[in-house]
């Protein structure tokens, strides 16, 4: 028998202490995960829209209609019960901002998952955008602009992001009139303590890669500031400015050089003179090498009117050409089609979970 589907969050029910609001929530959401069968019970499974360390992520038809879902899938053998429910009811909380994607209830167990949807983007994430170029001026700034909101909205609320990078930002068009922060798998209140990364994140700042386990470093927003920073180099550049955030890197090295020097050179040096005067001084905000004189990332909005690339104006021209061709054309800048009909449905490779008689599990 299935539990009653779980009241939905309200928007500020984090803002009392964050660290005991949250611990609230999930614990007041234990008891309303619904247990099932198999996924399949209650999604058509397509396909397989991205994996990582923690788990799956498949685009999913809901078996009683509406549309299609982005269902995220947790192995129970490895994931705990904990990180399950924090990051479903930090969606929840997050939920009414645009910006940030949307996580829908109920959450879901079954024998060998734990799962739970999220609304689905038809063009995929912002790395998919990035493979041949960065995105034209205009389209940069959009993606700016709404990550610069999403993260203060996140922040208001007293929660650091800590994974800001183009893997996490979800597409809803190709113009990028809608864009969504995702993956709130490493989200925790501010002044919690957040662990040495796995290995080099290039989108990590330098604060974090010095970090050797078991060290921990306090969470705090500059951290996002920065991963906002290296994406929005990423997202007019279509590469990462370093590997790691640390000497010798070379990369890194010409960036702190140029950061540190007295007085500043009259030119930047490469590739960061790829951006204009406006954008530099964005991007130095952000990318302060002390986290505590770093820019918060509603800075963005204080430049959004200035041209950030050298000859962006032109490129700008160009997207709002094509996307007024597309608006005749009656494409309205679409995504990825969604080619749920006729095709078999994606496999989970765990037999079990078709397994009659498989036990439904009560939780850890």
């Amino acid at each position: 028998m299935e539990t009653r589907e779980q009241e939905p969050l309200k928007d500020g029910d984090l803002e009392e202490d964050p660290a005991l609001a949250l611990q609230r929530l999930v614990d007041l959401t234990a008891s309303m995960v619904t247990p099932i069968r198999t996924l399949r019970s209650r999604y058509r499974l397509v396909q397989e829209l991205g994996a990582g360390t923690y788990g799956r992520v498949l685009l999913a038809r809901p078996r009683r209609g509406g549309p299609p879902v982005a269902l995220k899938l947790l192995p129970r053998a490895s994931a705990s019960w904990t990180t399950f429910l924090r990051e479903f009811c930090v969606g929840r909380c997050v939920s009414s901002h645009p910006g940030l994607l949307r996580t829908l209830a109920p959450p879901l167990q079954s024998p060998c998952h734990y799962a739970f949807a999220q609304e689905y983007a038809p063009c995929g994430d912002l790395s998919g955008m990035l493979e041949d170029r960065g995105l034209p001026e205009l389209q940069l700034k959009r993606v700016g602009v709404q990550l610069a909101r999403a993260l203060d909205f996140l922040h208001s609320r007293g929660l650091v992001h800590a994974d800001v990078k183009p893997d996490n930002v979800l597409v809803f068009d190709k113009a990028c009139h809608r864009v969504a922060l995702g993956d709130f798998g490493l989200t925790r209140p501010e002044g919690c303590p957040a662990p040495a990364p796995p290995g080099p994140l290039p989108s990590a700042p330098p604060e974090l890669c010095l970090l050797q386990p078991p060290d921990t470093l306090v969470l705090r927003p500059e951290l996002d500031s920065w991963g906002l920073g290296v994406l929005l180099f990423c997202a007019a550049t279509a590469g990462f400015p370093w590997s790691v955030a640390l000497a010798p890197d070379p990369g890194f090295e010409t960036f702190a050089v140029w950061m540190t020097a007295r007085p500043q050179p009259a030119l930047p040096p490469h590739p960061w003179d790829q951006f204009s005067v406006a954008a530099q001084t964005l991007l130095r905000g952000l990318l302060a090498l002390e986290p505590e004189t770093r820019s918060q990332p509603t800075a963005v909005l204080d430049w959004a009117g200035e041209a950030w690339m050298v000859g962006g104006a032109e490129a700008s021209e160009e997207v709002e050409e094509e996307e007024e061709e597309e608006e005749e054309e009656g494409t309205g800048g679409g995504g990825k089609e969604d080619s749920t009909g006729g095709e078999e449905e994606a496999s989970l490779d765990e037999g079990s979970e078709e397994e009659e008689g498989a036990p439904l599990g009560t939780g850890p």
